[in-house]
């Protein structure tokens, strides 16, 4: 008999559906779907009967180890928001699956996803990319606490502070509302690591809270004093 292979899909919107529709044609998938979405899911269990169906955030441990992530082998991550999307890819390079999986909405994110380790990318028309090899340095991100719903962003913002220059990435990310995720330096891009030390005009992107978006910024670029970040 041949092994069914365990899936994870985040999202229960046009995307993830349209992907549960075509795995169960196979019939060889074990397939559980996280939304956070109650109507969601009461609007989709009564076509997917044979599909483990969570009500729960997927950027939460706890969430994904109900949903069997530790011997999963695969998780995409199809929610129609790029931020939680990469969050959720980013959790999972912890654990030991074979192939992760994340839709973006936006082309300018599909390099980044790329770079940070993400195995494919794919479309809303699910069209995947190829694969790319694995990264082996990954940020750390599991001190960040982000909720799932839309309430974070990826922003860009070029050093000029004081307080930051010539400190390690390691020194000042992850915060409670941040993390740096990649680093560039002299027109180069470098996956974020604890070691990078950061030069006056490198530009470092940053998974950030949008209510922290504006106090982030002026962490990186003001020389005012301001409260603990």
């Amino acid at each position: 008999m041949q092994k069914l292979v365990d899936i994870i899909i985040v999202g229960g919107g046009k995307v993830g559906i349209r992907l549960i529709e075509l795995l169960k044609k196979q019939e060889n998938y074990d397939i559980t779907l996280i939304d956070n979405h109650q109507e969601v899911i009461d609007a989709i269990k009564e076509d997917f009967k044979d599909v483990t169906i969570i009500n729960g955030d997927a950027t939460n441990r706890k969430v994904l180890k109900q949903a069997g992530i530790k011997t999963a082998d695969i998780i995409v991550a199809a929610t129609s928001n790029d931020e939680v999307n990469l969050l959720i890819g980013m959790v999972a390079q912890t654990y030991n699956l074979n192939k992760i999986i994340a839709r973006t909405a936006n082309p300018t994110h599909i390099k980044m996803f790329k770079k940070l380790g993400l195995n494919e990318v794919i479309s809303p028309e699910l069209t995947a990319c190829s694969n790319i090899e694995k990264l082996i340095i990954k940020p750390n991100i599991a001190d960040l606490s982000i909720s799932g719903k839309g309430d974070c962003e990826l922003i860009d913002i070029k050093v000029k502070a004081k307080r930051v220059i010539g400190k390690s990435i390691g020194q000042i990310s992850p915060s409670k509302d941040y993390i740096v995720i990649m680093c560039e330096k002299n027109d180069k891009e470098l996956i974020a690591n604890n070691d990078i030390i950061l030069q006056e005009d490198d530009t470092v992107t940053v998974l950030v809270k949008r209510k922290a978006i504006k106090k982030t910024r002026k962490y990186f670029t003001k020389n005012s004093i301001l409260p603990s970040i």
